[in-house]
């Protein structure tokens, strides 16, 4: 049921905001991003692509302070780009900071489709930029 909300929301965005890019042509700039609350993400917003179909996407995401994501797996291989604070993350099906690596901004990380993985912030949060082929997640 979560998920089904999610992609719905991931989807309504999605559509606002490539509306969006083609009325613009040249492309985004930070004033004209319209981030959405979500439930499960904190905030998002799709910058290009539709991450619930199949596809290229790009999706921006303002991860919460202190939070924790328990171990997952997506069916895609993901690309993460950390743009501000750092985000913790590690491989394996057991959520443990101690086997995972912090990243601060600037850092680049790939997630091979079907890996098991998990993620956690500090008290600032952080902003994250991810993309892949869809369907995300």
């Amino acid at each position: 049921m979560k998920k089904s909300w999610f992609i719905a929301t991931l989807a309504a965005i999605g559509w606002h905001t490539q509306a969006m890019a083609e009325d613009s042509s040249v492309g985004i700039i930070p004033a004209e991003i319209k981030w959405v609350d979500t439930k499960n993400l904190g905030r998002a917003v799709v910058l290009e692509g539709d991450p619930s179909g199949k596809g290229a996407y790009v999706l921006r995401i303002a991860v919460r302070p202190n939070d924790v994501t328990p171990p997952h797996t997506h069916n895609q291989a993901e690309n993460i780009t950390v743009i501000s604070g750092w985000i913790g993350f590690g491989l394996g099906p057991v959520f443990d900071r101690s086997k995972g690596r912090v990243l601060p901004a600037g850092s680049f990380f790939h997630l091979p489709a079907r890996t098991p993985h998990f993620a956690w912030t500090g008290p600032e949060g952080a902003v994250i930029q991810a993309h892949g082929n869809g369907p995300f997640p």
